[in-house]
């Protein structure tokens, strides 16, 4: 009898903040500003990313950056759901491409 295996065995997911340059951060600061100043609070002064990494090396194998952190909070179930019903490869297939283009 073989043991299922899922991709949550060789991956984890974590949300992360964005790491950017000092004038890149200081600009989504001043458009975040902006916006909650206009009544738009669902813009995020720090990108919040949603980061697969692998548990063997901590490499890192899906980064997507999102607008806002329920946006990332919703992704992270999907991803987390994903990687607890599907196979490794079968969470490859579903999510290549899908991750922020370097």
């Amino acid at each position: 009898m073989t043991q299922e295996t899922h991709a949550s065995d060789d991956y984890e997911a974590r949300l992360e903040a964005a790491e950017s340059g000092p004038l890149k951060a200081a600009a989504r600061w001043v458009v975040a500003l902006a916006s909650a100043t206009l009544g738009d609070a669902e813009y995020e002064a720090n990108e919040p990313q949603v980061v697969v990494h692998s548990r063997l090396d901590d490499s890192v194998l899906l980064r997507m950056t999102t607008s806002s952190l329920e946006e990332a909070e919703r992704l992270i179930v999907q991803i987390r759901e994903d990687l607890q019903t599907l196979s490794t490869e079968e969470f490859k297939a579903e999510w290549e491409g899908a991750g922020d283009k370097s």
